[in-house]
């Protein structure tokens, strides 16, 4: 096997090259590296992404609906994992309208996989998740469409579940 950046026949992966010869910043985010936290952080970073490190190291990020975490699965941490938490939590009486609505998600789109959660308190929480298995690696341009796509597909599912449970908070005391 060879080692770690290196072809089988001891090559060192350049990346693709511009007509002049010359490897360019653009050519050099299509270079094939491994899977990293770091890599995942520059990625976010870069995004424009509100970044945060959890109290296990985890990487995530926020916004008003919906809280992301990105993890790195597997014993060699080459599966990405982008999982999205609506911000809210639902009565367990809810459960059987939750889980028509992720159903039809699950049936009807590619992605993400959406399921709920039943906490220790009895109450729901949605969760909508994309999974990658890179082993093989990813570039800084796949990398950032992944997280993209991820959280993309995670924020649809969210407005959605904003549409048909509206914030109470949100209209006049006594409103309808």
């Amino acid at each position: 096997m060879a080692p770690p950046g290196t072809f089988d026949d001891g090559r060192t992966p350049l990346g693709p090259v511009r007509a002049d010869g010359v490897a360019g910043a653009r050519a050099a985010r299509d270079v094939v590296l491994p899977l990293t936290r770091t890599r995942v952080a520059d990625a976010l970073t870069e995004l424009g992404y509100p970044l945060f490190r959890d109290a296990a190291g985890d990487l995530g990020a926020m916004w008003a609906q919906a809280v992301f975490h990105l993890y790195l699965l597997g014993k060699d941490e080459s599966v990405l994992q982008v999982r999205g938490s609506w911000h809210r939590r639902l009565a367990i009486e809810r459960l059987p309208e939750v889980l028509t609505l992720l159903d039809s998600w699950n049936r009807e789109f590619v992605g993400p996989k959406c399921y709920v959660r039943v906490l220790d308190d009895g109450l729901l929480s949605v969760v909508a998740e994309s999974s990658v298995p890179l082993a093989s690696g990813v570039s800084d341009n796949q990398l950032g469409r992944l997280i993209e796509r991820g959280v993309g597909q995670g924020m649809r599912v969210m407005r959605d579940l904003e549409e048909l449970y509206p914030d109470p908070a949100a209209r006049a005391p006594g409103a309808s």
